[in-house]
């Protein structure tokens, strides 16, 4: 499964550090994964992150916001992780306002959701200019690891690049505690305002691959996977193959990838692909039958899908489909290359 959700009501030390290892993260008061992403209007892959300690060393950027922040006063200590200051409430509000995506209404929501008691040991870095406080960052600990959960900062102080000096305090204090990793979340492929995460701690940086599931070194050269495009690309191929034996598709996204991370959902093994090929589109039929690729084991999937709730109105055309849930009654076939999957196809 590519979305996956976990509602635990006590979390050991030990527990978030595997958690973390397999590219699981926190949400509020739950532990999730996600491979991919939808916001603005568009689809896109999520690449998990981490800072191998051990031979993490500070680097010129870090040095240089030292220099540049050196008036200011750090602090770094436990959180009252079940109510946060009207300091920071504050602060959050004015960072949500100067941003351009989305984010919770409060940082209460953001970190507790409705729950009232947090199950991760969590902990803040503030800056201070003075008295006020313009900068705050919050990450968990595990036995040997800890997660970068967000920061936020202070508008009026932008120049001051606060949020990436944020990560270097964490990964330092990593650094101090003798941890074997940071994980700072996923970046996102053609996603320009998460790449800042792929320049602090680069020299020992490393992302989870989704094919293999292990962790490599991001190197100067190294082009992450795009598993979002490699599926596109995929059945991309086959439709045109498709089209040659007059066998009608259309490439469509699916809006409810995620539907898996949904309490009300929990437990259906829902579809959780975000791109397929709806086979024969202008058969109406209670059920569909849709081709999806899987970048981890390379191989096409045909698949019978039906509906489980309907959403909205059935759009003909539409690249997205969005009008209902799709549970996998069944897999058809397995094909291993297009070749295989269009002589099925074609001999049905």
């Amino acid at each position: 499964m590519f979305a996956q959700i976990t509602y635990p009501e006590a979390l050991a030390p030990q527990e978030l550090d595997k958690f973390l290892a397999n590219g699981w993260f926190r949400m509020r008061q739950t532990i999730f994964t996600t491979n991919f992403l939808h916001f603005n209007q568009q689809f896109y892959s999520a690449i998990w992150l981490r800072v191998a300690m051990a031979e993490y060393k500070e680097d010129k950027k870090f040095k240089l916001l030292q220099k540049l922040n050196k008036a200011f006063r750090i602090e770094i200590k436990k959180s009252e992780a079940e109510k946060f200051s009207m300091a920071h409430e504050l602060l959050f509000q004015q960072y949500r306002q100067s941003i351009s995506f989305e984010v919770s209404s409060s940082l209460q929501e953001l970190l507790l959701g409705n729950e009232t008691h947090s199950i991760f040991n969590t902990h803040e870095v503030n800056i201070y200019d003075g008295e006020i406080l313009i900068a705050a960052g919050f990450f968990d600990l595990g036995e040997k690891t800890a997660a970068g959960i967000t920061c936020i900062y202070h508008p009026a102080y932008k120049k001051h690049s606060l949020g990436k000096y944020l990560m270097y305090l964490k990964i330092d204090f990593c650094r101090q505690q003798q941890l074997q990793y940071f994980y700072p979340g996923y970046v996102v492929p053609g996603y320009p305002p998460f790449e800042y995460k792929l320049t602090v701690g680069k020299a020992t940086l490393q992302y989870l691959q989704m094919a293999s599931q292990q962790w490599l070194p991001v190197e100067p050269h190294t082009i992450l996977q795009n598993p979002l495009q490699d599926m596109i690309a995929k059945l991309t191929d086959l439709q045109m193959l498709l089209n040659t034996f007059d066998i009608p598709t259309t490439l469509q996204y699916y809006r409810f990838f995620e539907a898996n991370l949904n309490l009300h959902y929990l437990g259906n093994q829902l579809f959780d692909f975000p791109v397929f090929l709806h086979c024969f589109p202008k058969v109406h039929s209670a059920n569909l039958t849709i081709i999806a690729f899987d970048v981890c084991d390379n191989n096409y999937y045909l698949l019978q899908a039906s509906p489980i709730i309907h959403l909205g109105p059935h759009q003909q055309n539409s690249t997205v489909f969005e009008e209902s849930l799709l549970n996998v009654e069944s897999a058809i076939y397995v094909a291993p290359n297009k070749d295989e999957m269009v002589s099925f196809l074609a001999n049905r």
